[in-house]
């Protein structure tokens, strides 16, 4: 019985996984469909119904759905994982399709904002994949942080670039932008100021991830050469053989 109730915990563990990896494949897909129309300008067409990119969120926020439900399903404890895990549903919601739908206008800044929505469902999913194929939580946590820092920092270089370009004198291509975005995710600061309301709102929220995620990165790293250390002095006490 004890052998059986392994397997099956086994069994759930390899699906949760396999579904959670598909779930960051699913994440990248949008991730280079948004880059794509943002690169493209196709972001400024009129006809923004065909848009690729409106069909290709249903679809995926379809399987986000889906795996929640099928994780729900599966759990032990449905209700605590429901309210665990309920806000992954708001991520799962494919907003700009149907607010094109149901003809609900939003403002083209409102709409490209909630093109990212659904790409937040990718890091719950690489934050628990993580954790559940590396044993050491702090690396876990760790590598979870570093993949998340560069996807927060390339969102803001969109961000910026959309509602720049062509404003600011100072944003002539996007390279301008991955200047402005290293500079101000150190908090050396950048000789480019924003211009427009969400320019200015990108740069403060890029330099509060600097200020919040870069001593993690030191810390990491403090705590790994205080284990050698340990690890070093540990094998010089020990007896020797003779």
């Amino acid at each position: 019985m004890t052998l059986h109730l392994n397997d099956k915990a086994e069994n759930l563990s390899e699906l949760e996984k396999a579904m959670n990896a598909l779930t960051i494949i699913l994440t990248v897909v949008l991730i280079i469909c948004i880059s794509m129309e943002t690169f493209l300008g196709e972001l400024s067409s009129e006809d923004e119904d065909s848009s690729i990119y409106l069909t290709i969120q249903f679809w995926i926020c379809g399987y986000f759905l889906l795996d929640f439900i099928v994780m729900l399903f599966l759990s032990q404890n449905k209700k605590r994982f429901f309210w665990r895990y309920f806000i992954v549903i708001f991520l799962s919601i494919p907003y700009v399709y149907l607010s094109k739908m149901f003809s609900i206008s939003f403002s083209g800044e409102m709409t490209y904002l909630l093109r990212f929505i659904p790409v937040l469902r990718g890091g719950a999913a690489l934050i628990v994949l993580s954790r559940l194929v590396i044993r050491n939580s702090i690396t876990s946590l760790f590598i979870s942080y570093i993949v998340l820092f560069f996807a927060l920092i390339y969102f803001q270089t969109l961000i910026f670039y959309v509602f720049e370009a062509g404003v600011n004198e100072q944003i002539k291509s996007y390279y301008d932008v991955l200047w402005w975005a290293s500079m101000t995710v150190t908090t050396v600061g950048s000789n480019i100021i924003a211009v427009t309301a969400v320019g200015k709102v990108s740069t403060a929220v890029l330099a509060v991830i600097g200020m919040t995620t870069l001593p993690i990165f030191t810390v990491y790293i403090t705590s790994i050469m205080q284990r050698w250390s340990q690890s070093s002095d540990t094998k010089q006490e020990l007896p020797k053989v003779a």
